[in-house]
């Protein structure tokens, strides 16, 4: 059975090669095992996972592969997408799911 993502929708597959060191799937992969290592749940890694892997297929739509690529500008702009991004409804996300989304931006930012 495929999980779905938070709001129903099923995260869209990490762009990128998974051979690339410093790529998206690479590091979101060891982010997700440290967080595991330092006793995460199984449900708080998926969302993280999850969350990320929306992240990362608006910045691929962007031309944006690798993590290192990522500035202060271009997350600012991710966030003014999360807010007026509309779902299959017409509603917008509501503010604890663009809340949501950017959490997990975060601490993954902080790492290397």
């Amino acid at each position: 059975m495929t999980r779905r993502g938070p709001g129903g929708r099923t995260p869209p597959p990490f762009p990128g090669d998974r051979g690339d060191l410093a790529g998206f799937p690479r590091l979101v992969d060891e982010f997700c095992e440290d967080m595991a290592a330092r006793g995460y749940s199984p449900r708080t890694i998926g969302n993280r996972r999850a969350m990320l892997g929306f992240l990362a297929a608006w910045l691929a739509e962007r031309g944006v592969t690798r993590p290192a690529d990522v500035t202060r500008p271009v997350l600012e702009s991710y966030q003014r997408h999360l807010f007026h991004y509309r779902k299959a409804n017409g509603d917008p996300l509501s503010f604890r799911s663009q809340s949501q989304r950017l959490l997990a931006v975060r601490p993954a930012r902080g790492r290397g």
